[in-house]
């Protein structure tokens, strides 16, 4: 039998322990975990109970930049899911591999290494092409069920729903990931597009996103991906004159959101080829990721 609603009123001071915790952590507190770049640690959170929405123009990268964040997460002890319905998981992990070793070509001895650190840590669901997204809540619920997963990654959202204009389900769907991630106290990493502008030249913001505005709304956290291709095309130019690479970004992260974090605005990357890692300093030196035991 349900309780009565009026049970849910409760007095404020019951949560005055939570209050005080959010001021002043007690010394055991695990850290919240996030992206593992100097320039973003202390000003983008995922916390547990949220979802984060990943979006931007389609080939702009947002999947590849998302593969070094789970990454980061993996080495802060988080247990990933990765459920990308447009790219089979061995490309998944061809891609990781090169981000995780920090070159073209890791060695078949590194491989092995790598493939024993991601587990504990690392989980793929393997299917490509459209899926019901009730099927996907049900992996989801098996999964923490069976491996303890803190993080999931969907992509993408328009792999979930049936037709661009379906715009009650795809608020169904997002709204059931809100409520799913507050019940199991997980993080979802939801990726999806944005609407064609009249040039992706153009930087495109939370209003570009595709599909339902109440999308934006529902979720805690927006993240917008963009490619700056005429700084690319500068420096294969410059290559071919001998001058250095031009000063600006190859690639902008946009927080246009953070419901329960006090940062918005924009960060600026430098694309790797040869690694596929997204460096927050010109002419950095890719970063090997430590392969350590889980303690």
């Amino acid at each position: 039998m349900e309780e009565p609603e009026h049970h849910n009123v409760r007095p404020a001071s019951d949560w005055l322990q939570d209050t005080i915790d959010a001021f002043h952590l007690p010394p055991d507190t695990t850290p919240v975990p996030g992206m593992l770049w100097q320039k973003t640690r202390d000003k983008v959170k995922f916390r547990p109970g949220e979802v984060s929405l990943w979006a931007g123009i389609n080939g702009h990268g947002k999947s590849m930049f998302l593969s070094q964040v789970e990454l980061d997460l993996c080495q802060q002890g988080e247990r990933i899911m990765s459920a990308s319905f447009e790219m089979r998981p061995v490309k998944q992990m061809h891609r990781m591999s090169r981000q995780a070793y920090a070159d073209r070509l890791p060695t078949e001895a590194w491989l092995h290494t790598f493939s024993r650190w991601t587990d504990g840590r690392l989980w793929m669901y393997d299917h490509v092409g459209a899926v019901e997204w009730k099927k996907v809540i049900a992996v989801m619920r098996y999964a923490i069920a069976h491996f303890g997963i803190t993080h999931f990654v969907i992509d993408s959202l328009m792999k979930c729903v049936k037709g661009e204009d379906d715009y009650n389900a795809q608020k169904d769907f997002v709204n059931e990931l809100c409520a799913f991630a507050v019940a199991h106290n997980v993080h979802i990493h939801l990726v999806h597009h944005v609407r064609k502008g009249e040039s992706e030249h153009k930087a495109p913001g939370k209003f570009d996103i595709k599909g339902a505005g109440a999308i934006t709304d529902m979720v805690d956290n927006v993240f917008i991906v963009w490619r700056n291709k005429l700084a690319e095309q500068e420096n294969v130019e410059n290559k071919g004159k001998g001058k250095p690479d031009c000063d600006s970004p190859t690639c902008i992260l946009e927080c246009a959101k953070q419901r329960n974090g006090e940062f918005e605005g924009k960060f600026g990357f430098w694309f790797d080829v040869d690694s596929q890692q997204y460096l927050e300093v010109q002419g950095q030196t890719p970063i090997r990721y430590r392969m350590e035991k889980r303690s």
